[in-house]
């Protein structure tokens, strides 16, 4: 029995996919399309069952985050069994209940969108208590997908004002209130590339911005799999 808001079974997805969406600054065209393709074949990839949990980065240290979208991908047309399935029926409801509505609603988080803060830390932590925290570690695959210049900007940490030191923030008094559980999660950043993002005449985003990042997914049980600049 599949639920009817978000195709998943009752006893729980075969995996989770939680996408962080960034929209703190304008995408631009190219990095749209490229974030579509990703998107694209994660989708086509997603076998039956697996959750996708879609997140703006709006994200707090004292709320729930919840998802603007929750679906389970069903089965694919191209794994129906033309002998007792009716394959049209398979195709018409593949499309118009999940891939139709999981493309929409990347679109529309895609437009045009300015926040004043962009609350990175705060919103992955969100949404792994949301998507992950009734979840064992090893129970079934965890993943996020991360698309954002991973540029932290809010009044308590903010990378344009000053260098992104993962060993300093780990030792502050706030680190356990940020600390994202990701219980293992394989964690994929689509990195933005802000070419006006400065400080003191220099690039924020470099190595040692990427390199903060991979220290704080690892020391919160998460693996970077992929940094990939757009």
């Amino acid at each position: 029995m599949l639920d009817p808001e978000t195709n998943c079974a009752k006893s729980g997805p075969s995996g989770i996919h939680a996408i962080l969406i960034d929209r703190s600054d304008p995408i631009s065209e190219q990095q749209a399309q490229r974030i579509r393709q990703t998107i694209d074949k994660l989708k086509n990839d997603a076998t039956f069952g697996l959750r996708f949990d879609i997140y703006t980065f709006q994200g707090d240290t004292t709320h729930a985050l919840k998802p603007k979208l929750q679906i389970c991908a069903l089965g694919k047309p191209s794994d129906a069994n033309e002998w007792v399935e009716n394959l049209e029926l398979v195709r018409r409801r593949y499309e118009t209940k999940f891939a139709n509505v999981l493309d929409q609603t990347i679109s529309d988080l895609l437009n045009a969108s300015s926040q004043s803060n962009s609350p990175i830390i705060e919103s992955l932590r969100g949404a792994a208590i949301s998507s992950f925290g009734s979840i064992q570690s090893g129970q079934i695959p965890l993943r996020v997908t991360m698309i954002s210049d991973m540029i932290q900007n809010t009044p308590q940490f903010n990378q344009f004002q000053a260098e992104a030191d993962f060993q300093k923030l780990s030792r502050s008094v706030a680190w356990p209130t940020l600390q994202p559980q990701l219980k293992g999660a394989h964690v994929d950043i689509l990195y933005l590339l802000r070419l006006s993002a400065q400080r003191n005449g220099k690039p924020i985003q470099n190595r040692g911005h990427q390199a903060f990042w991979e220290q704080l997914i690892a020391s919160s049980g998460g693996r970077v799999t992929n940094i990939d600049p757009l």
